[in-house]
């Protein structure tokens, strides 16, 4: 979910319960050359304004089908072996979302809806390993729900103890989950296996975008009010450092080998690519305004927001809410290298190996 929306519900949910710098390069206009870049797999976009999914075939660039989903879409997750995805369906204003959209991916089709019951406004989500398992925040119950994929059941919950937990991020082996928490600017620590919350960490006000390094050693969390990323060391219990200069650093991503971290900014149109051992920039990606239209969430930007990253970590795929694309970027070349239609209000989006 965008920012104002998350502060107005972020709020309810407690009643109820710099422009460019040095190594900028340009993203570059969409081309026939630009669109024949290599790449393999399905990217998944869920597309809040028409309350859609889209798939993409990476290889083609093409649209593979465009699916209807629940009402309020946002987040969307993939489950390792690449064969589903998870759409939540977060709601609208005033009719809170409970449930998840289940998309199979070989079949571009979608397979069924879950029930989330009790828990609504579910949000950021992800596959456990071995993907009988499968997690979602819901920002009403201050929770993050646990839900048997195969039955489509919900069999357990763990509490984040704070509202509105937007956001989750979870380590490689599973054991371990972050969430961000959009209204009072902490982040839970979760045990998975023991199902139980672990402790907070105070960072900064209106934190949502958050990542973790894969073995969990980092965890990156970004505050749309202070604009700022707060980089936590779980085995310290603290913050270890902090990075300024964004206009919002609204999602986050970690590469596979730990080195990277990719990070969304909208209002400054912007994709940084930051070194995450020495917390500084490699480069920046700017996503010229082509073909912005109306709606977009920060007037005459493309507003670059969700990310996902292949599996290999060579590229990254990020959603363009303002002009209804997706960019895909070379991250070693800092380079957009292909773009590829979307539906309307692209947000959330996820990465299938799964190739046509």
């Amino acid at each position: 979910m965008m920012r104002m929306g998350v502060v107005f519900l972020a709020l309810a949910v407690v009643a109820c319960s710099g422009g460019a710098r040095s190594g900028v390069t340009a993203g570059g206009a969409p081309s026939s050359s630009t669109n024949a870049a290599t790449g393999s797999g399905t990217v998944i976009v869920a597309n809040m304004g028409d309350n859609t999914a889209t798939l993409l075939d990476v290889a083609s660039k093409r649209v593979v089908a465009t699916l209807p989903a629940g009402n309020g879409v946002h987040e969307v997750a993939v489950s390792h072996d690449g064969r589903w995805a998870v759409v939540s369906n977060y709601g609208v204003r005033g009719a809170p979302g409970n449930s998840l959209t289940v998309i199979d991916v070989p079949k571009a089709a979608v397979a069924r809806t879950i029930d989330l019951g009790e828990f609504k406004r579910p949000h950021g989500s992800a596959f456990l390993p071995g993907d009988s398992l499968f997690a979602v925040t819901s920002e009403v119950s201050k929770a993050v729900v646990l839900v048997n994929f195969r039955m489509g059941t919900v069999v357990g919950s763990i509490p984040t103890n704070h509202p509105a937990s937007h956001m989750l991020a979870l380590t490689a082996d599973g054991r371990r989950i972050y969430t961000s928490n959009v209204a009072d600017g902490t982040v839970s620590e979760l045990d998975v296996p023991g199902r139980k919350f672990v402790r907070e960490f105070n960072v900064a006000p209106a934190v949502e975008g958050i990542t973790v390094a894969p073995g969990g050693e980092q965890v990156w969390v970004g505050s749309n009010q202070a604009k700022t990323v707060t980089v936590l060391d779980p085995s310290a219990g603290a913050a270890v450092g902090t990075l300024s200069g964004f206009g919002m650093p609204y999602r986050l991503a970690v590469t596979p080998d730990s080195r990277t971290v990719i990070i969304t900014d909208p209002p400054n149109a912007v994709v940084r690519i930051v070194d995450r051992a020495t917390r500084k920039d490699r480069a920046s990606v700017k996503i010229p305004a082509d073909s912005v239209g109306p709606n977009a969430e920060f007037p005459g930007s493309p507003s670059p927001e969700g990310i996902v990253l292949s599996r290999d970590g060579r590229y990254a795929f990020v959603a363009l809410q303002g002009n209804s694309r997706v960019a895909m970027i070379d991250i070693a070349k800092a380079s957009v290298v292909a773009y590829m239609p979307t539906g309307a209000g692209p947000d959330g989006i996820a990465y299938s190996p799964f190739g046509r």
